[in-house]
């Protein structure tokens, strides 16, 4: 486990968390060139001092190609994988999850759109089944409109406690960052 997920650690001040967050912003525009960008923001998203996921899954969602392609996952106990810094030596973050095997799962998985079969992304019983079959017990996901026609598609389990209703918002906002990221 990485020290941000370190459970000895104190919970963050809202200030301190919505400050924390809205950093990344400035990451995604210095480090735009780095491979594996979805996947460092999904980790800061995931980790316990942020929104504090057990397992989260970005993917894409194109109705044009045909394709829902997995992006990025995030397994709290695959975080010792990474430096506990992943921001000081971004380029390393690759080469630190190869061993990472949900996150690993979640980058090969490709499958037929979900949008191309008029499934509402936003409320959908497919989503929730993918969601478990992507490994997820509990999974809570939304979707986002993305640039070229594309969906962002954020799948998570929360850790068992809960979260106030504008982290959630929060969440909801700063997610659609991922649809900033190459991949």
């Amino acid at each position: 486990m990485c020290a941000q997920c370190d459970s000895k650690k104190k919970s963050v001040s809202d200030v301190d968390f919505a400050s924390n967050l809205s950093g990344l912003l400035h990451k995604v525009l210095n480090y735009h060139e780095v491979d594996g960008l979805p996947q460092m923001v999904l980790h800061e998203l995931g980790h316990e001092d942020r929104f504090n996921f057990n397992k989260a899954t970005y993917l894409i969602d194109n109705p044009d190609f045909n394709h829902l392609l997995g992006v990025a996952g995030y397994s709290c106990d695959e975080c010792h994988y990474h430096q506990d810094d992943l921001w000081r030596e971004p380029n390393l973050f690759l080469k630190d999850m190869q061993n990472a095997r949900y996150h690993n799962e979640v980058k090969s998985y490709l499958n037929d759109s979900l949008r191309r079969k008029d499934i509402n992304l936003n409320n959908s019983k497919e989503v929730k089944e993918l969601g478990a079959f992507l490994g997820l017990k509990k999974p809570e996901y939304f979707s986002w409109n993305s640039k070229n026609g594309n969906h962002g598609i954020l799948l998570f389990e929360p850790q068992e406690q809960e979260q106030s209703s504008w982290r959630v918002s929060f969440l909801h906002n700063i997610a659609a960052l991922l649809s900033f990221c190459g991949i």
